[in-house]
Formats: structure tokens, sequence, C-alpha cells
């Protein structure tokens, strides 16, 4: 899996349910070892780890964001559109991670930059071979974006 240099493939969870957060642990440790995966509770504490603010200023950037809608502090919605306004955030790839099939949701995530939108599955072999599928094709297949240039002002 490619990460950073020096780094293991890193992937940014971010779910309020520690039971979903548990599962995804599990299937992750099911297909790969070098994995990294960080979990964060709420929006607002995932945008302070993606910006490097305090206590995060070491820790490597994720190579892929999983997020779920319904978040406390800033909702899934909020936090995709923060992602995708930040030209340092922009390039990592977003993607819903959700049990929503709101049309008006698919429709609002993709508006906001998602770049993928995936319904959670049912049952924990389908969320492994989900998550075999996603890590291959985003973390192997797909070439990343560079770093985009900070735009100070």
């Amino acid at each position: 899996m490619q990460g950073f240099p020096g780094h293991p493939a890193a992937m940014l969870l971010v779910e309020d349910d520690p039971v979903e957060v548990r599962l995804l642990q599990e299937a992750l440790a099911a297909i790969m070892h070098d994995m990294e995966l960080r979990a964060h509770r709420d929006g607002r504490e995932a945008l302070a780890f993606l910006r490097h603010e305090a206590p995060y200023q070491h820790v490597p950037r994720p190579a892929l964001i999983l997020l779920s809608l319904k978040l406390p502090g800033l909702t899934g919605h909020q936090l995709l559109a923060e992602l995708k306004r930040d030209p340092a955030l922009q390039p990592i790839p977003a993607l819903v991670f959700t049990n929503s099939q709101s049309p008006q949701d698919i429709r609002q995530s993709y508006e906001l930059g998602a770049n993928s939108y995936l319904l959670k599955p049912f049952g924990f072999e389908q969320l492994v071979e989900m998550m075999h599928v996603t890590t291959v094709y985003w973390l192997q297949v797909v070439t990343p974006a560079p770093p985009f240039p900070s735009r100070r002002h």
C-alpha cells in the first residue's frame, strides 16, 4: 500500500460510533497489516488532526479519509466542505461512509466534493470485501494528487 515516504499507508475514519470504528479496524486487519487507521469521533477533532493543529503537529496526513455524515461538532457534510475548501487538504480522497440512502445526502456529498459515497454493508464479510476493493482502488490503482501549493495571502 502506498503511503507517505517512510510511513505506512494511513486512513482517517471520522465516526462517532465506537462499534463501527471497531468493525472497520477488524475488517482492515483482516486484509492488510501495514494500514494505520486513525479514528476521530467528531468533525472538529478530525479537522484539527488534518491541519496538524496541537497536539497533532507531527502526525502524517492520511492517504484516505472515510467520514460518516452524522457527527457531533461538524457534521460530515460540513467537514467535507471544509476539506474541499482547504488547498492543503483538498487532494486527499474523502469518501462518505454512511447508512444514509437519501438522494439528498448523496447529491449534497458529491456537490461538496466527495470522491465516493459508500453505503455501510450489513455483514462483516461484506465490510471486509468493501474495504479490500476500496483500499486497492484508492491506495494501489489511483495515482494520488501531489500536495497543492499553499495559497498564502
